[in-house]
């Protein structure tokens, strides 16, 4: 394996790479929209895309401002992102059978190192923490952005996620031509004080979309691992080959889709390399943005410091509390976090505590690692909403059941034997918070 196969010329080219196939087709509707029109038709189109694109077009009101060839090009956008799943294996169709089985054991811890794991170390990254600065995707609606990403997370993590008309390949096409939309508003905001910087690269580029893709596989297995939960190799394996496949229809450059387990996380620890900066003017916002929207989901008053604890102890990273302006940890606080981390590392520790194992040992050790993460995190309303559950995972089902409550349609999900209908968010709770836009700046 070439140590430097992920370097500095290929990861800066892909910084100056957008998505050709949703460019194209967000560019044919720029010609006669401006920066706030553009992507509220891109989510029209997105949604009425089953019908004839002639159609969804005259929805839009363009039926007559669009040639024949234009409306093909629309229409070839949606067809190449679903005929993608001709590609997939027998093999692959099984990773997405074990991964979806991970997600429907274990989604709520999931949903949690999203907060604190996954979007974090997001905002450590500058360049790309510029984009949902700029475009205030949260910081102004920190809520509404929480549930966006968990709306687009539990639509991918289904077994059926690449078929035709699924929840997951829905939201591909959507979040995916979003992106576009948003590259196209930037690039071409001309207000002054408002034009791009080309030394970020290309709004939302290739190597940002790659990382929020290991963010989204590589650093929840990391996280898992932090919980106690540690998968199967197998299991690693078929969450990390699913999320390259959803990848792949997210539009992810063939350069940069990887096939062996080893050599991506070599492309992830590149990319956070190059991207990781304590000099972070959009860190500090975000970040304490997102805490607060916990809260604000939860109804809650966790102090902020505990917020931020949890948050550092999932990053692991000497550079989160300057980078994100979080508190500076105490000197007990840092070496005990280094030392749980060692212990949650090894591989004898894992083999002994693999996910699916059961005992007294285990049983033990849960008990005493649920009345520190208590005691420590001031848990002690969620558990007593969730009696004989996993703190951290109390929390998520906290949180995601207000999110449900936020419905205002109330609607109740046709799967009766789901363990996690109440918490499941799907296209009518999507529509109902209009999620899927953004806000450019005044």
């Amino acid at each position: 394996m070439n140590p430097n196969k992920w370097n500095t010329a290929l990861l800066d080219r892909m910084r100056n790479t957008g998505d050709p196939l949703a460019d194209e087709a967000a560019s044919i509707l720029w010609k006669n929209r401006n920066n706030r029109h553009i992507v509220d038709d891109l989510k029209s189109l997105s949604k009425n895309h089953h019908l004839s694109m002639k159609e969804s077009c005259e929805k839009l009101g363009l039926g007559n401002e669009l040639t024949s060839h234009e409306i093909e090009t629309l229409e070839n956008y949606f067809k190449s992102v679903e005929n993608i799943s001709d590609e997939f294996t027998d093999q692959d169709r099984e990773h997405f059978k074990v991964s979806a089985g991970i997600f429907n054991r274990y989604g709520f811890n999931i949903t949690l190192l999203l907060f604190f794991k996954s979007l974090p170390t997001g905002y450590m990254c500058p360049k790309p923490g510029h984009v949902l600065h700029t475009t205030k995707l949260l910081v102004n609606f920190a809520a509404r952005r929480v549930m966006e990403t968990a709306q687009f997370v539990f639509s991918v993590n289904k077994e059926d996620w690449h078929k035709k008309h699924s929840q997951g390949m829905n939201a591909i096409q959507r979040v995916r031509l979003m992106h576009a939309g948003m590259r196209m508003a930037l690039l071409n905001d001309s207000r002054p004080g408002h034009e791009w910087d080309e030394n970020l690269g290309v709004p939302i580029n290739q190597e940002d979309v790659a990382l929020t893709n290991h963010l989204f596989s590589l650093a929840i297995i990391e996280g898992l691992d932090q919980m106690g939960i540690h998968l199967f190799k197998h299991e690693r394996l078929a969450l990390f080959n699913t999320w390259q496949k959803i990848g792949q229809a997210m539009g992810i450059s063939d350069e940069l889709i990887v096939s062996d387990y080893n050599d991506a996380w070599m492309q992830y620890r590149a990319i956070l390399e190059r991207q990781i900066s304590i000099q972070n003017p959009a860190g500090s916002p975000l970040t304490h943005a997102l805490l607060s929207a916990m809260n604000e989901i939860t109804h809650e008053d966790i102090p902020m410091s505990a917020l931020e604890d949890l948050t550092m102890y999932f990053l692991n990273d000497h550079r989160a509390p300057e980078s994100l302006g979080l508190h500076k940890p105490s000197f007990i606080a840092r070496y005990f976090a280094k030392l749980v981390h060692f212990v949650m590392s090894l591989k004898i520790w894992q083999w002994i505590f693999h996910h699916n194992r059961s005992g007294w040992v285990q049983s033990l050790f849960q008990s005493a690692v649920n009345w520190f993460l208590v005691k420590k995190y001031n848990l002690q309303t969620y558990v007593k909403n969730h009696p004989n559950t996993n703190p951290l995972e109390a929390f998520s089902k906290v949180m995601l059941n207000e999110m449900h409550k936020r419905d205002l349609t109330s609607f109740e999900k046709s799967h009766p034997d789901d363990v996690q209908k109440k918490f499941l968010i799907d296209d009518q709770l999507y529509l109902a918070w209009d999620l899927g836009g953004f806000e450019m700046t005044e």
